[in-house]
């Protein structure tokens, strides 16, 4: 391996046991992982906080995913590559990378991660790496739920709920890239900011009952970003032969709502994707997508940025400043 000498034992925010966040999350010291043959060492600028995280910690993704505790949390990373194993070719120590280390193993929320390096792509260049750390499992989600599960065209109309959250407010901006029509539902104190983001009518769900907007005006695609009551109002408003695409999974009323509605309906489950990544980095740097930062938490604070997200209403993403580039 080509490496620089660093210290054997790290910082890493992890989970120890299942329960409440405040019970279950904290700092440790760890030693630092060595690299297999097609793995980078990567030296963490940060990371960002996601749902999965607090999913994890209260354990409501056991039978999903069974994990081996203590386990460091975090599953997205911006760094520096620091080292490199032998069968790595795309990467050299000094490289700057953005990506998701695999859900389900040893994360970000630490000093060092060790990744596998074809899970990863090269930063995009017009940003700080703190701000990249905010992209990848959510662009990805976005992604793979706009044109993997949703095949979103230009010229379509799509529904996009929580259009403020991580993955909605991403999820806007690949539309209207696309050349898609976007709705998206909202609180109205957010109805500026996905207005800015280029949706092109905004749903207040307070206010406003999806199914009854949409009515006379169905759309192409749902991404269903909630689950619950808004993915049953979500069957009535799509065309014949449309899609409704979730990241939540689907209740067992969905198989004859799809039928009744002549809907086909698909549930993902983001995975790590380089072509993607750099596709997204592209349009990072074009200017044309930009991510939403509401906060920024040392490494000490993830247990209050866990807190934060699972009380829902984040703006954006909430970001774990880590090093210094």
């Amino acid at each position: 391996m080509n490496a620089i000498q660093v210290s054997k034992e790290i910082k890493a925010m992890q989970l120890t046991q299942y329960g409440e966040v405040e019970e279950s999350v904290g700092t440790e010291m760890v030693i630092r992982p060595e690299v297999s043959a097609d793995e980078i060492l990567i030296k963490v600028v940060a990371s960002s906080i996601n749902p999965v995280d607090w999913k994890v910690t209260k354990g409501e993704l056991q039978e999903m995913m069974p994990l081996v505790l203590p386990i460091t949390l975090g599953w997205d990373v911006a760094g520096e590559v620091v080292g490199v194993g032998q069968d790595v070719t795309q990467f050299v120590v000094g490289d700057n990378v953005y990506g998701m280390p695999e859900i389900g193993k040893d994360g970000a929320f630490a000093e060092y991660v060790a990744v596998k390096a074809a899970h990863m792509a090269s930063a995009p260049k017009s940003i700080a790496l703190i701000e990249a750390a905010a992209y990848p499992l959510a662009a990805q989600t976005a992604w793979q739920g706009m044109f993997d599960g949703g095949q979103l065209r230009e010229g379509q109309r799509v529904l996009i709920h929580a259009g403020a959250g991580g993955v909605g407010h991403l999820a806007i901006q690949f539309a209207k890239a696309k050349g898609a029509t976007v709705i998206t539902t909202t609180s109205e104190r957010n109805r500026e900011f996905v207005q800015q983001l280029g949706a092109d009518e905004v749903i207040d769900y307070h206010h406003q009952d999806v199914a009854q907007v949409l009515a006379d005006n169905p759309v192409d695609l749902v991404f269903d970003t909630l689950g619950g009551r808004a993915q049953e109002a979500s069957w009535s408003v799509i065309k014949p032969q449309g899609r409704l695409v979730t990241i939540l999974g689907f209740d067992d009323k969905a198989p004859e709502l799809a039928q009744k509605h002549q809907v086909q309906s698909e549930h993902i489950f983001v995975h790590s994707n380089p072509g993607q990544l750099k596709a997204i980095g592209e349009l990072v740097d074009s200017g044309r997508v930009k991510v939403e930062i509401q906060q920024h938490f040392t490494l000490d604070q993830v247990p209050q940025a866990l807190a934060l997200s699972e009380a829902g209403r984040v703006r954006g993403k909430l970001v774990v400043k880590v090093s210094e580039a």
